[in-house]
């Protein structure tokens, strides 16, 4: 199963949004087409923080499947929710761990 446009538009302004924050190179997102997963990866340095898969069931709705850390999501979701989910996640990873450098 494949992205929509759409959907593909949505993940490639996630991946933008990662680059100017500088934090592509602590976060990846990416699809894998093969088996319809969604993955994002968290990294401090070469440690991983979290890992979240998102299963896509159909055109529109995705079901968690995996995530290392946090809280689990056990209902069907958008990919416009998807990614804001996984933004607050980096926005919080990355402000405490700045707040605790700083201390």
């Amino acid at each position: 199963m494949q992205l929509t446009q759409k959907q593909q538009v949505l993940l490639s302004t996630y991946q933008n949004w990662l680059k100017e924050n500088k934090l592509n190179n602590k976060c990846n997102a990416y699809f894998i087409s093969k088996t319809s997963m969604l993955v994002f990866q968290v990294w401090d340095l070469e440690k991983l923080i979290s890992e979240t898969i998102w299963l896509k069931t159909d055109n529109y709705k995705w079901e968690f499947y995996i995530k290392t850390l946090g809280e689990k999501i056990n209902k069907s979701v958008s990919l416009k929710e998807i990614l804001e989910i996984e933004k607050d996640f980096v926005i919080k990873t990355f402000k405490e761990k700045n707040a605790s450098n700083n201390t």
